[in-house]
């Protein structure tokens, strides 16, 4: 009865971790929950008593704590072999429900991403579409001074304010855009695997 009790504690507490996978593939998750199952086991030696899997848990700490844990140290270990721009994007993606720091870097790495990107494609299209492409200031009734960026259809109405220059600027701009981004996320990704482990400690 005991061991059933003990059993029983230690499933809620796995469970609460799971939901806190959700940055992980289902594949992944199932990986850590044995992992953790493993080690409670031979912690408590087989004896799954509620007092003993209470104490082998209160090691591992929360299961957010736990779940955080684990997801940033696969995160980590995926981009230490795979640092391309995605991968990187990816990886900030799968922490931003873990904190709110992670949420903060997810929409500083979409946005910076985002604009990376428009600078590029807009000098890449210039030269065929030159009435389509480029940095827009224009006076809108409903909205006011309005600024847009990109390839627009129809052709937008305004002032169109770097010409022929948004190719090498949006060229430069966009690579340096995309590098800070990147680097960003491996640093802050590797911060949160700090903070994680120091959550654990």
């Amino acid at each position: 009865m005991s061991n059933d009790a003990g059993k029983a504690h230690l499933e809620t507490y796995l469970a609460q971790v799971q939901r806190h996978l959700n940055g992980l593939p289902d594949a992944e998750a199932r990986e850590v929950i044995a992992e953790l199952y493993s080690h409670v086991l031979d912690k408590v030696d087989g004896v799954l008593t509620p007092q003993r899997v209470e104490a082998a848990i209160a090691e591992l700490g929360t299961p957010k704590e736990v779940a955080r844990l684990n997801v940033t140290e696969r995160v980590v270990a995926h981009l230490e072999t795979h640092r391309s721009p995605l991968s990187v994007f990816w990886g900030v993606t799968r922490l931003a429900g873990l904190s709110l720091y992670g949420f903060f870097v997810f929409l500083v790495s979409f946005t910076c991403y985002g604009v990376a990107l428009s600078l590029i494609v807009t000098a890449a299209v210039k030269p065929f579409l030159p009435d389509h492409a480029g940095l827009w200031w224009s006076d809108d009734p409903q909205f006011g001074h309005t600024m847009a960026l990109g390839v627009e259809f129809p052709a937008p109405h305004g002032h169109e304010l770097l010409g022929w220059w948004i190719m090498p600027i949006g060229v430069v701009g966009g690579v340096v855009i995309g590098w800070l981004a990147w680097r960003f996320g491996i640093v802050s990704v590797r911060h949160m695997r700090s903070v994680a482990r120091r959550g654990r400690g």
